[in-house]
C-alpha cells in the first residue's frame, strides 16, 4: 500500500498540506502519516534521567496538541475521516527529518505546505526548497492559501529529455485519481514541433492512458518560469508537475529568476516535484 507522508509544525499555515493529504490518501487508499519534526537542546545542568521526563512529557503534550490541531482540521473539511499515524521525530534539522522518515518507511510521496502566496522567494521558503532540492521522495508543494478540491487535471511541464520515463511517474499518480493528464513542451523558436493528433496517439498507446499535448513557444523576453505560468493559464491544472535537477544552482535558475516576481499559479495550484534521472 503507497504511504503518504504530510508535515506539520501546528501552524495555519501547514492546514493546506494536511486537507491536501487526508483528500489524496482517501482517493489513492493510501496510508497517512502526519509528521512532526522537533528538536529539544539539554540544559547543561540537567541529568540525562531528568531530560527523558522533560522529553516524555513534551512529547505526551505535543501528541495531545496535533491531535486536537487534526480534529480541527477535519471539522472544517467534508471528508470521511481516515486513519492515520501521528510520529514524532527529533532531529536537529526539520528537513532531514523529514527526508530520512521517508527513506526509511517506504513513503510514495511527501506533502508540504509553502509559506503563502507572494514572490517565489516567499513562497518557497527555506524548508520547502531545501527539501525539493535533496528529497529522493517526490515531494507535493501545497500553497497556504489552497482551497481544497479534486484533483481533475495534471500538468506536466516536460524539456523532452526523458519524457517517456517521466510520464510513467505522472501516469502513475494520475490514474488511481481519474485525472487527466496534459503534456506541456515549451519549444525554442526552430525546434522541432510535434504532430500533435499523432503525439497523443503515440503517448496513450505506450502509457494506456489518455494525454493530451500542449505546444507553446518560448517567449525570448521571458524566464522559463513566466512560459511555464503562460502554459499555466492556458491549460487551468489541478496540480503541476516538474522534474528537477537536484542542484542549488538548477533550482535557483528555476525557481528564484534574477527579475523574480509575482507568479499566480504559486498561489493557486499544488506543485509536484520529482527528482530527475542522473544524466537526464
Amino acid at each position: 500500500m503507497e504511504k503518504i507522508l504530510v508535515t506539520t509544525d501546528q501552524s495555519v499555515n501547514s492546514k493546506a498540506a494536511i486537507r491536501f493529504a487526508i483528500k489524496l490518501a482517501s482517493q489513492r487508499k493510501a496510508e497517512l502519516t502526519i509528521l512532526h519534526v522537533y528538536h529539544l537542546l539539554k540544559p547543561f545542568k540537567w541529568t540525562d534521567h531528568a531530560f527523558a521526563a522533560y522529553t516524555n512529557e513534551f512529547r505526551k503534550k505535543t501528541t495531545e496538541e496535533l491531535s486536537s490541531f487534526i480534529a480541527g482540521i477535519y471539522r472544517d473539511i467534508d471528508e470521511r475521516e481516515i486513519n492515520y499515524q501521528l510520529v514524532l521525530v527529533s532531529n536537529i534539522d526539520v528537513v532531514d527529518g523529514i527526508t530520512d522518515y521517508a527513506s526509511r518507511n517506504s513513503c510514495s510521496y511527501i506533502c508540504i505546505s509553502t509559506r503563502g502566496a507572494g514572490t517565489i522567494a516567499k513562497i518557497f521558503g527555506t524548508h520547502t526548497a531545501k527539501l525539493i532540492s535533496c528529497s529522493t521522495v517526490p515531494v507535493i508543494c501545497i500553497p497556504s492559501t489552497y482551497h481544497l478540491k479534486e484533483l481533475k487535471h495534471i500538468l506536466y511541464a516536460s524539456d523532452m529529455t526523458d519524457y517517456e520515463n517521466e510520464l510513467k511517474e505522472v501516469v502513475d499518480f494520475a490514474r488511481p485519481i481519474g485525472a487527466s493528464v496534459e503534456m506541456v513542451h515549451i519549444a525554442y523558436p526552430n525546434e522541432f514541433a510535434f504532430d500533435k493528433e499523432l503525439a497523443e496517439a503515440t503517448l496513450q498507446k505506450k502509457n494506456s492512458y489518455k494525454i493530451s499535448l500542449l505546444n507553446l513557444q518560448r517567449d525570448v523576453n521571458n524566464n522559463l518560469l513566466e512560459d511555464i505560468d503562460h502554459a499555466v493559464k492556458i491549460s487551468k491544472p489541478s496540480l503541476l508537475v516538474l522534474f528537477t535537477h537536484q542542484s542549488r544552482s538548477m533550482l535557483e535558475k528555476l525557481f528564484f529568476p534574477s527579475n523574480a516576481t509575482e507568479y499566480s499559479f504559486y498561489g493557486k495550484v499544488p506543485l509536484l516535484t520529482f527528482k530527475k534521472k542522473e544524466g537526464k
